[in-house]
């Protein structure tokens, strides 16, 4: 699979598993039986748009594209720093 392709697998699974709109991915890395990708979720829309609530999530998918293990890491807001890890 390409990048392009495990990214909008990756987005298309979150959005179906948790109902949100996907956001952002944050990150993409190869892992041992896989893919690691964090993706940010928009859960809840505000104005001004730099109050929306965005979820943060840890998603593993297989080498099929397929997610296997996901996980919310996390929820700040749009327009709040957050730090790297």
């Amino acid at each position: 699979m390409e990048l392009t392709e495990i990214v909008e697998t990756a987005k298309r699974q979150m959005v179906a598993i948790t109902g949100l709109p996907a956001d952002t991915v944050a990150r993409l890395d190869r892992a041992e039986d896989g893919w690691a990708v964090a993706i940010d979720m928009l859960e809840h829309r505000a104005i001004p748009r730099t109050h929306d609530l965005i979820a943060a999530f840890e998603v593993t998918l297989d080498d099929g594209g397929k997610v296997v293990r996901w996980k919310r890491t996390g929820r700040f807001q749009r327009g709040q720093s957050r730090e790297e890890g």
